[in-house]
């Protein structure tokens, strides 16, 4: 373990959310054999994998540097998940740019920025007691902003498990609140500047530290991905959406980086209760320790019912929010460059003169696809589409100059074909291990 000399520091983090907590083991899932031709090979190898965890802090933020360089650990990096059993619905859906939901994020941001300039203004002309009372109005508003956020939050998964609305429209809801809840945010820290302002301090610190630990948690990397998506700022891309129990698993892969984000706020305590930094940081370095080792530096904060630990990482970082009274790890985000995954089971198929490979970590995670030509080993440009369930394939992208493109791996089995030319293709059928395989070691 590296030596981790403590600073601290006066300045909040403000970082992406991050859930997690640890589930019991309900099955390892292999991978599903070849398509029956007597000329196709398949072989199926197991590879180690790893763990998972949790960690928090109160009202201060704690930096730490840590000494020397990182050597990559074995196994796969840690994740939180939705047990099996409790799944609802599941599945990778393409998303694309829509000028009408665009149209709304842009306006809805512009209306929240001269609101919150407006208020400000207005907070700024009152005096005293004028503006004590002015403030006050103006928070309990935004604390009922956020119980709407929530409450929108909960019926757009509801109504997303019991098949009411698409995975699209789902995936917008949450883009949205997640861009309403950035934009609350400011307005939260220009109302405690305000109030930082009165001699008197009417409101304490930590009513402002618990709205912004509410908002942070109704906000993701995905979402801002699909946000991006839907202006049209990013191109088309397949987001894994994932519900159970009212519980959210978000993921996707953007050009060169993995992007998850989980939340299962089931997993929080009903009572009173705070968690300490110390325990927060031991609570990660246990269950996060691939990413804790190739860490630069980390953080932890928050108004300790809630805390949010960050861990920094070259082209990367891991979110987890921990709840106090539990010390569960309750939400997750990664950003994770393709670069660090390591993978765990491969599978084979020679088909067609095309030699394709399969390095899975879990369902939801990150697949890395090779295609190469079985007679002299190159690379082929090949295209590649996923299918499941008897539906139709589609079409997820084209392998790079080496062969490689990266893909999600849907829950349960699945199809992938590689079409290498005019003629040449190969089937692959496949079963990523679940997460709980993943994060148990087995």
């Amino acid at each position: 373990m590296k030596r981790l000399p403590l600073v601290v520091v006066a300045l909040l983090v403000a970082a992406v959310l991050v859930v997690g907590v640890a589930a019991p083991v309900t099955d390892t899932a292999g991978v599903a054999a070849a398509d029956g031709s007597p000329t196709d090979s398949v072989t199926t190898d197991s590879q180690p994998v790893g763990t998972q965890s949790a960690t928090a802090d109160r009202r201060s933020t704690y930096t730490a540097q840590l000494d020397g360089d990182a050597a990559a650990a074995p196994g796969m990096t840690n994740v939180l998940w939705i047990p099996a059993e409790t799944i609802d619905r599941s599945g990778v859906d393409r998303q694309h740019a829509d000028l009408g939901p665009a149209a709304g994020f842009d306006t809805d941001t512009t209306t929240n920025r001269l609101v919150t300039r407006t208020i400000e203004r207005e907070l700024e002309a009152l005096d005293g007691r004028e503006r004590e009372i002015r403030l006050e109005e103006e928070l309990a508003a935004v604390e009922a902003d956020v119980d709407r956020l929530e409450t929108r939050e909960r019926a757009a998964t509801r109504e997303f498990g019991t098949g009411e609305t698409t995975a699209r429209q789902y995936v917008t809801e949450l883009a949205t609140i997640h861009l309403t809840a950035d934009r609350l945010r400011d307005r939260a820290e220009m109302l405690e500047s305000q109030a930082t302002a009165l001699d008197s301090n009417p409101i304490s610190t930590d009513r402002f530290r618990a709205i912004e630990y509410d908002l942070r948690m109704l906000e993701g990397p995905v979402r801002a991905h699909a946000a991006d998506i839907l202006r049209g700022a990013t191109p088309p891309d397949r987001v894994l959406v994932e519900t159970g129990g009212g519980a959210i698993t978000l993921a996707a892969v953007d050009d060169d980086q993995y992007l998850r984000e989980v939340q299962r706020r089931g997993l929080r305590g009903e009572t009173a209760g705070e968690v300490s930094a110390d325990r927060a940081i031991e609570i990660i370095q246990t269950e996060y320790p691939i990413l804790w080792d190739r860490g630069t530096s980390w953080s932890s904060d928050g108004p300790g019912s809630v805390v949010m630990v960050g861990v920094e990482f070259s082209g990367g970082e891991l979110r987890s929010f921990i709840d106090g009274p539990t010390e569960q790890r309750f939400i997750e985000h990664q950003r994770l460059p393709l670069s660090m995954v390591t993978t765990g089971e491969t599978t084979t198929k020679q088909q067609d003169g095309l030699n394709v490979t399969a390095d899975q970590t879990y369902a939801g995670g990150p697949l890395r696809l090779t295609v190469t030509d079985a007679d002299t080993g190159e690379p082929v440009n090949a295209t590649v589409t996923v299918g499941q369930n008897g539906g139709e394939s589609q079409q997820v992208g084209t392998t790079d100059e080496a062969g490689t493109l990266w893909l999600l791996s849907p829950r349960g089995p699945f199809t992938i074909t590689v079409l290498g030319g005019d003629t040449d293709a190969a089937f692959v059928d496949v079963t990523s291990p679940p997460p709980e395989a993943v994060a148990s070691g087995e």
